[in-house]
């Protein structure tokens, strides 16, 4: 079943051959219809009626004598109706021949009236017994000459043109068949020769190729594939120091929670059983909180977020802020909204939580209690505007380019956190095509972290 479904598929071999063969038959088409009316038009067959008169009159102008003018009539008129047999022609070739008195010498004409009108000299078309004839007519000092020839039947003219063109033609297709079946099958060698390079490598083999590629056409395609290479490695190595800081950072959580629920089933007081169920519970929302983390930062990754909808960011961020206002309340933290009453955007509603969430997380955590974290939101110039500043400790200059790093912690810290909060938010904003910066926060100090999207 395979082995048909790819014969049946087309080849490039293939589809050349036949385009070259369809190109020929148009060619034969605009051929037959150019000859046709190269034949069959009015103007060539005057100019052709008028050369063959001229020259019977040039021929008759030498000729004194009756008899001789007779004899080359004659002569003429024969080889004429001989090429009309031949090409199919019922007709006969007309010629009458008088001398200036009017007494007629040589004619063929068959009973019958024919009108002339016209010049000598001059091409008219007459018609003789219900037969239509090109004629001409003209003189010399001695002769009157009048010529007629029968008009070919279009399908007869066609027969004959067709039969002479496609003898040319299928003489000249397999002549140039040949040799461009023998360039594309040749040409294709390259393109052979680095798929068997591709199909030889191994599964974790993502190397570049370093091919010499014969043909400049080839050079996009092996280029694309070695960055198609470098992006897989890259993406490789970053997964793999994924899973081992995640698991870096998830075996603290977990050794916490070992040993305390050790210190559980060994301890004798209430109190110790007490102390180790509150280390046992923050080490379990530690952990809880890095797998959320983890899974939210592993599905901004692999694409899979919601559809772009129309919601109301504004009103996105009223929510925010109301569901972190007890936190806040709880250690006299001030929170503050700047924003239009209404703010409708096309926009993943996922992702943008996830900014939003991140962000407030970050400066909720790490400002001191009776601090004051000041959120603004507006739209300028098609891009969408996000500032959330605090007036807590801040970040050295020296490490708020490495801030945005996964599981990366600001030295000296000690506040409970995965440091990936920063490294979601990078993330969701290169997913909708923005920017974020750091920069300086309330009253010269703290953080202020400035999100600009494009909208439109």
């Amino acid at each position: 079943m395979t082995k048909t479904t790819t014969q049946n598929r087309p080849t490039l071999v293939r589809r050349v051959i036949l385009t070259l063969l369809a190109a020929s038959v148009l060619v034969w088409l605009v051929l037959m219809a150019f000859y046709y009316w190269q034949e069959s038009g009015p103007h060539a067959v005057d100019a052709r009626q008028r050369q063959r008169g001229e020259a019977v009159l040039l021929v008759l102008s030498q000729i004194k004598d009756p008899a001789q003018a007779h004899q080359a009539l004659s002569l003429y008129t024969a080889l004429f109706n001989s090429l009309y047999q031949r090409a199919g022609l019922p007709q006969r070739f007309l010629v009458q021949l008088t001398d200036r008195q009017g007494q007629s010498l040589f004619s063929t004409m068959p009973a019958g009236t024919l009108t002339l009108s016209g010049e000598s000299g001059e091409v008219v078309t007459g018609t003789l017994n219900g037969a239509r004839y090109q004629l001409f007519r003209g003189e010399t000092s001695d002769w009157r000459l009048l010529l007629g020839e029968p008009a070919a039947p279009a399908g007869l003219l066609l027969a004959r043109i067709s039969s002479n063109l496609t003898i040319s033609v299928l003489i000249a297709v397999p002549l140039f068949l040949l040799p461009v079946w023998f360039a594309v099958t040749r040409g294709l060698r390259p393109l052979r020769r680095l798929s068997a390079a591709i199909a030889a490598r191994g599964p974790d083999d993502l190397t570049p190729l370093a091919l010499d590629v014969t043909y400049a056409e080839l050079t996009p395609l092996t280029n694309a594939l070695d960055r198609l290479f470098s992006q897989l490695r890259a993406r490789i190595a970053r997964e793999h120091g994924f899973v081992q800081d995640a698991a870096h950072e998830l075996r603290t959580p977990i050794a916490v929670i070992a040993a305390q629920a050790h210190v559980m089933q060994r301890a004798e007081h209430a109190n110790a059983r007490n102390d180790a169920a509150t280390h046992l519970d923050a080490a379990i929302a530690r952990m809880s909180h890095l797998i959320e983390q983890l899974l939210d930062l592993a599905r901004i990754d692999a694409g899979n977020l919601a559809a772009v909808t129309l919601l109301d960011v504004a009103q996105l961020l009223r929510q925010e802020l109301a569901n972190a206002a007890p936190a806040a309340m709880a250690r006299q933290i001030e929170l503050s909204l700047e924003a239009p009453d209404q703010l409708s955007l096309r926009l993943d509603p996922q992702a943008l939580l996830s900014i939003v969430q991140n962000l407030l997380s970050n400066a909720l955590r790490y400002i001191q209690n009776g601090g004051e974290v000041a959120v603004e939101l507006s739209q300028h110039q098609g891009r969408l505007r996000l500032a959330v500043a605090d007036n807590g400790p801040g970040i050295a200059p020296a490490e708020q380019a490495l801030v945005f790093e996964r599981f990366y912690r600001v030295a000296g810290t000690d506040v409970a956190g995965s440091g990936l909060g920063l490294a979601i938010v990078t993330e969701a904003v290169a997913r909708l095509r923005g920017t974020v910066r750091l920069e300086q926060g309330l009253q010269g100090r703290g953080c202020c972290f400035i999100v600009e999207i494009p909208v439109g």
